[in-house]
């Protein structure tokens, strides 16, 4: 995903790594309708700090972590999740 393909006000969440989930994890930040997902700075020490850093962050832009979890899901399968 490139920073052109994103439009001027997307839909976006946070969410943990899970690439190993007994090592520290990376917050990465996914968008409504794009596949893959941006790295950021942010990290925790487990898996359940980084859900729980994930679920305030979402909370802020009103996603519960059922919402953000399908989005994520979706974007790191490859396949764009389109809500109606």
């Amino acid at each position: 995903m490139s920073l052109q393909q994103i439009e001027a006000n997307p839909t976006y969440a946070f969410c943990p790594a899970y690439d190993f989930p007994d090592e520290p994890q990376e917050i990465r930040i996914v968008f409504l309708g794009h596949p893959g997902y941006i790295s950021t700075s942010l990290s925790t020490r487990s898996l359940e700090d980084a859900e729980r850093l994930c679920d305030k962050l979402n909370a802020r832009l009103g996603m519960s972590r059922d919402i953000w979890t399908a989005l994520m899901t979706a974007s790191m399968e490859g396949q764009p999740l389109l809500f109606n």
